[in-house]
């Protein structure tokens, strides 16, 4: 990333997505880096002391209902990977990449998207429909919760979920790396070695044949 010159960005935000918080500390030291804890599980609460253990070391990832908690320590929530496919698309959404975006930013207030498609994200962010306090004719709305499925028969509801889990400090501290260990290469003396040992043999060859040669003459008579 160095070589890449990543680290001297003064326009663009480098963020560093990880889910070990051992990792993310290695780039600590780099002021143009912005670290993102990605919180993999669903959580449904988030308590202080692992909130806290998350700004350690990075910045949580999350779409649930905790986005407001964490903001409340001053972290930031970003929300990832977001699609223009048809299939990836929730139908809670109504399949439409603009009203997903919308949902997750001026719905949840969501610091930012990533995205495998930032021409889509640009054009809504460009947008003056994008600003619900614009007080525009047609402003890009976000979905409300649960629409869509209050209007499914009770056929195709799906059953009531468990609570999700509360986040734990065990789901945000990573045990530390192991040591890189040191390669061992070959001493110039085992090399040296082998040539000398090619050379003798070469020699004792050599001699052998020799002697073959001159015990053909002398049964020859001469």
């Amino acid at each position: 990333m160095s070589n890449a010159t990543f680290d001297k960005q003064s326009t663009q935000e480098v963020l560093i997505l990880f889910d070990d918080t051992s990792v993310l500390s290695k780039f600590q030291g780099v002021p143009m880096y912005k670290m993102v804890l990605l919180l993999k599980n669903d959580i449904g609460d988030a308590p202080k002391q692992p909130v806290e253990e998350i700004k350690n070391d990075g910045f949580a990832l999350s779409t649930t209902k905790v986005v407001q908690e964490l903001q409340n320590a001053s972290l930031s929530v970003f929300v990832q990977v977001l699609r223009n496919e048809f299939i990836s698309l929730t139908f809670d959404y109504y399949a439409d990449p603009t009203i997903e975006i919308a949902t997750y930013t001026t719905g949840l207030h969501l610091n930012g998207v990533m995205t495998e498609y930032p021409a889509t994200a640009s054009r809504y962010f460009r947008n003056p429909c994008s600003d619900p306090n614009a007080n525009l004719q047609y402003p890009i709305l976000p979905i409300e919760p649960g629409s869509l499925v209050n209007i499914l028969s009770k056929q195709l509801q799906l059953e009531a979920r468990a609570p999700s889990q509360s986040l734990t400090p065990a789901e945000v501290i990573d045990p530390p790396l192991p040591a890189v260990p040191k390669i061992t290469t070959t001493t110039p003396e085992a090399s040296a070695t082998t040539s000398n040992g090619v050379a003798r043999v070469a020699n004792t060859s050599l001699s052998s044949l020799v002697a073959i040669v001159l015990l053909s003459l002398l049964s020859m008579g001469y």
